[in-house]
């Protein structure tokens, strides 16, 4: 079981193959552990230049398109959302003109008024949508 490891790590070349199983566990911890095996000087800097951080100390070099990918798609659901709100605004003008149709000029003005405010708001949301798309 543990030769397998050791295989698996020598064949990996993360390690070199002087390191006891105990230092091979884990990379995160392999720098210190190569200093007390007595591993030399070339050795453990050949090591310690392949040994890359990861989570938060990570460098930012790599982009991660899907991830913005899948950000502007959930951000471009409010698209759809405006879209549906201006088919009601303009569903609810129609019933109130079939109803009143002596108000249909202040019933249009008031449907001009939100329809602005759902363009406003759907050109917000695309501006987002491109933001998250485009950023790092």
């Amino acid at each position: 079981d543990m030769a397998l490891l050791q295989q698996a790590v020598r064949a990996a070349r993360i390690l070199p193959k002087s390191l006891t199983p105990a230092a091979s566990a884990c990379r995160l911890f392999s720098t210190p552990a190569l200093r007390a095996a007595g591993v030399d000087a070339q050795q453990r800097t050949s090591v310690e230049a392949k040994v890359m951080p990861t989570g938060l100390g990570a460098p930012l070099s790599k982009r991660h398109a899907g991830v913005s990918v899948l950000g502007c798609a959930i951000a471009m659901v409010a698209v759809g959302g405006c879209a549906q709100g201006i088919g009601q605004l303009f569903a609810a003008l129609v019933v109130g003109m079939a109803r009143n149709p002596s108000m249909k000029e202040d019933l249009f003005t008031y449907t001009l008024i939100g329809m602005g405010f759902l363009e406003f708001l759907a050109i917000v949301v695309i501006l987002i949508a491109g933001l998250l798309l485009y950023s790092e």
